[in-house]
């Protein structure tokens, strides 16, 4: 899953605002407007993904058990929230 909210409100708020990612199983697989393929080395993923924007979903923290890394590119997170925006037409 990936964490979307904003780091501020993490801080305060016992809850997060995710977006879940599946794995990308085959190439020929589309990838819709409300859908990001995030690379295998971004975030220190083992495999390519894909974040599903259109299940935005808040979880408590206590359900989050480790950090695997962090998306840094900032296209890539930009791309994200084109991609939330689409979802929620805004």
């Amino acid at each position: 899953m990936l964490v979307v909210s904003r780091e501020q409100l993490n801080q305060m708020l016992p809850v997060v605002n995710i977006v879940p990612l599946t794995s990308r199983k085959s190439v020929a697989r589309v990838i819709y407007p409300n859908e990001v393929l995030i690379p295998k080395a971004s975030g220190n993923l083992s495999m390519e993904s894909i974040a599903l924007c259109y299940q935005i979903r808040t979880l408590d923290k206590r359900r989050l058990e480790k950090e695997i890394g962090e998306i840094c590119d900032v296209a890539l997170m930009h791309e994200i929230h084109e991609a939330i925006r689409f979802q929620l037409d805004l």
